[in-house]
């Protein structure tokens, strides 16, 4: 994989991870302010705090196996091999 590659891949995995944290954004917020209103409880509290911390943190755990799954690659980040090393 030369450099262009990988700067490719790099913004590539970038894109993917703002992408999960505007989804994240999006759904924490549908789940705090949407929920609100819901008289639903458990463990005395409403359904709104189980969904915006728990929930949340599922959903993107969910999202990042997604991620490496699909967007992300296992590479190297060193120079090319073809390149002359002059340390030795």
């Amino acid at each position: 994989m030369n450099n262009y590659e990988k700067y490719r891949q790099v913004r590539k995995e970038a894109a993917g991870t703002a992408l999960l944290l505007l989804i994240l954004i999006g759904a924490w917020v549908a789940a705090g302010f949407g929920l609100a209103g819901i008289p639903v409880e458990f463990f005395h509290l409403p359904l709104w705090v189980w969904t915006a911390t728990i929930g949340i943190w599922l959903f993107a755990i969910i999202g990042v196996k997604i991620l490496t799954a699909t967007v992300f690659v296992d590479m190297s980040l060193d120079d090319s091999e073809e390149e002359v090393r002059h340390d030795k």
